[in-house]
């Protein structure tokens, strides 16, 4: 029974149960093989989480029929979202002439127009989807859907009320409003609708997983502070909830400050120790790719940094830029200027901060394999690894500093404001820099010019482990030979790489070094795995030659804010040397990546009280405090005699407790003595009332 399949199939894509839905189109490809309904099929389920099998099965239905209604709207929904418009419309175009009331297509056409601000011809096209089907929700929903997903919350808003109008039942519209009133931070109306829909339809996931999301985040505690309202877990918002606040008015009063934005819309900020939940909050289905934080304009959603080994202060300052460009532009920008400006400005706050240039990214630019800025949105949704985002993230950043260094950041601005007014991307760019033809000559040219300067001299020719190649089979002492090392290329920094990693695995901490320190000096700084710092700090440390690991460490820690390894073992360091300022240096970059870990927080302490910096010790005794160290007596009593200058009475609590966890402790019975006594008030006794009940008693 073909038709089963299908509606199997259809009923977990209406379900937003991709897994059920990709499970019953693949039964019903195995049964009907080729078959272009069922390819169909697979690509919608796949499209919200694998784009490569969505493009995959695509590919197969149109091979088995070019003329395939469904999959061309697919194609033509891929395309509105790498906002290539032109490309849209054609597809667009064959669907229509083979069916010219086809509403999905006339619905997308109308969505081409109101992401073209042209809401006249949107409504006709709209007119027309409905035309034979007056009251079919979902011509709304689809362009709702669509609106929303290029963050134009509000007017995606309007359509699924519209698409409720005609069918108050309808759910996918239901969950949909609810998803993008909780994007718009309308919290109360949002959560209602979400609970609304799931209990007249239980089957529904999204809508269940909003349902048990919100029972979840109904323990969190808010901290609402200067026009924030910042929602963690409970015990991470006492741990480092202010350092978060204190970050956000931070990066708020510099952005604001930069780009002349008055920003008085309170900003809703939530942190997830849970990535799922993360993902639900942010796209309604869990496990939807590897993000750290998304912005839909005054709501925030941040993974936090328990899920993930980054730096949440570079986080939250990338994030909140993205408030500020979408708010500028009324979220009427293009994915990859929103990320770019937010990568550029994270490495202008913090040096540390924001993506260097690897050697994957020198090669891709040298080797033509980069997008130009006419089609950048597509280098997202093309995307088929992590590494392909990365670059498009890097890419995009390239594109903001050359804008800024070419052309200023008044340019920038008023590229920014012309967005907001409407007007079109490339006419845009044309007013604002250069006709768009030409960028896309001068940037390819920039880039590449900064990636020679980057390279300098080096190639980065990854040898293919399953060629014959002489290098790529050798290991051991054999690679590492005079003769092979004399005979390899100097500038192949590969060749070069492998020939050090076999001394380092032969113990050969010296000539290991002497090769590293060689490549180093010519300037190369490489991120991530192939960073030659680390092993020279390794190999240093081999040689028990702590300077020079220190040395290496601190490169590393200078150029990668989210290295914990180096900003531990600097601190590690400085303990051991007696060095206060670099221990609270130190263990400040430590709680800048891992907040819920306790060796940063004990470094600050340390160091704190050494440098009596009370402020910063008290942060660091609370938080451990919290963190339930076995030392909590020692805890309350660092903390009350930091606060004893300036707040007696939180002083005489902590060292209360400090004598509760150990009641023979002598030192804290002497800070206690040199504490004033508690202000104790005894409440008045109300006076008697005249006119109660004889039976009636009045308690002081």
């Amino acid at each position: 029974m073909r038709d089963a399949f299908l509606d199997a199939g259809q009923l977990g894509l209406d379900k937003h149960d991709y897994r059920l839905a990709s499970k019953s189109f693949g039964d019903g490809l195995k049964a009907f093989p080729g078959d272009a309904d069922m390819l169909a099929g697979l690509a919608a389920s796949f499209r919200p989480t694998d784009r490569e099998k969505f493009a995959d099965y695509s590919k197969q239905a149109i091979a088995v029929n070019p003329r395939h209604i469904p999959t061309l709207l697919l194609l033509a929904e891929n395309l509105i979202d790498a906002e290539s418009y032109d490309e849209a419309r054609d597809e667009l175009q064959k669907i229509l002439a083979i069916n010219p009331h086809e509403q999905g297509a006339l619905a997308l056409q109308a969505v081409i127009a109101y992401l073209h601000n042209q809401p006249d011809q949107g409504d006709a096209y709209r007119t027309q989807a409905l035309s034979t089907w007056a009251k079919n929700p979902g011509v709304d929903y689809l362009i709702g859907c669509k609106l929303s997903e290029n963050y134009r919350f509000e007017l995606g808003a309007k359509f699924q009320r519209q698409a409720i109008e005609n069918d108050a039942g309808f759910t996918p519209a239901r969950v949909q409003l609810a998803q993008d009133l909780l994007r718009l931070g309308r919290e109360d109306e949002g959560w209602a609708l979400a609970a609304n829909a799931h209990k007249d339809d239980g089957y529904d996931v999204e809508a269940f997983n909003l349902v048990t999301l919100h029972d979840e985040i109904s323990h969190y505690t808010t901290i609402s502070k200067d026009n924030f309202n910042l929602c963690m877990e409970p015990t991470e918002a006492r741990v480092y909830g202010a350092r978060a606040l204190e970050v956000l008015k931070s990066v708020r009063a510099a952005m604001t400050k930069k780009y002349g934005l008055d920003l008085t819309t309170p900003v809703l900020v939530e942190v997830f120790p849970n990535a799922a939940d993360f993902s639900v909050r942010t796209f309604g289905m869990p496990d939807i790719g590897e993000f750290l934080g998304v912005t839909f304009g005054p709501v925030v959603t941040i993974n936090s940094p328990t899920t993930h080994e980054s730096n949440w202060e570079d986080v939250v300052w990338h994030e909140f830029t993205h408030v500020v460009t979408l708010t500028l532009t009324h979220n009427q920008m293009p994915r990859w200027l929103s990320e770019g400006i937010s990568v550029y400005e994270e490495h202008q706050a913090k040096r540390e901060w924001g993506q260097l240039m690897s050697a994957e990214d020198c090669e891709r630019i040298l080797s033509g394999k980069m997008q130009p800025i006419s089609s950048m949105s597509a280098a997202f949704l093309q995307a088929k690894t992590m590494r392909d985002t990365q670059f498009a993230y890097f890419e995009s950043m390239l594109v903001v500093q050359y804008f800024n260094e070419k052309y200023g950041l008044d340019h920038v601005k008023a590229l920014l404001q012309a967005l907001g007014r409407g007007e079109e991307m490339n006419d845009a760019l044309a007013q604002n820099f250069a006709p768009v033809a030409q960028l896309d000559e001068d940037f390819t040219k920039y880039a590449q010019e900064q990636a020679k300067n980057f390279a300098k001299g080096w190639t980065f020719h990854r040898p293919d482990q399953s060629s014959d190649d002489t290098l790529s089979n050798l290991t051991g002492a054999a690679l590492a030979s005079p003769a092979l090392v004399a005979a390899v290329d100097p500038h192949d920094f590969f060749a070069r790489m492998k020939q050090i990693s076999s001394l380092m695995d032969q113990e050969e901490w010296a000539k290991a070094r002497e090769q590293i320190k060689e490549i180093n000096a010519t300037g190369l700084y490489l991120p991530g795995e192939e960073n030659l710092y680390l092993l020279l700090a390794d190999a240093s440390a081999k040689l028990k030659d702590s300077a020079e690991e220190k040395a290496a460490l601190t490169v590393v820690a200078e150029h990668e804010g989210d290295s914990l390894p180096a900003a531990n073992r600097l601190l590690e360091i400085a303990e051991e040397e007696k060095d206060w300022p670099a221990v609270a240096r130190w263990s400040q970059a430590a709680t800048a990546i891992h907040p819920m870990g306790v060796t940063g927080w004990r470094g600050l302490l340390d160091a704190s009280e050494q440098l009596h910096d009370n402020a910063h010790g008290i942060e660091a005794g609370l938080a451990l405090l919290e963190l339930q160290q076995p030392d909590l007596a020692s805890l309350h009593y660092r903390v009350a005699k930091m606060q004893q200058p300036t707040d007696a009475t939180s002083a005489r609590r902590h060292v209360l407790q400090a004598l509760e966890e150990a009641p023979r402790f002598r030192a804290a019975y002497e800070l206690l003595s040199t504490l004033p006594p508690a202000q104790t008030t005894i409440p008045e006794t109300p006076a008697a009332d005249n006119t109660a009940p004889a039976s009636s008693t009045s308690q002081p």
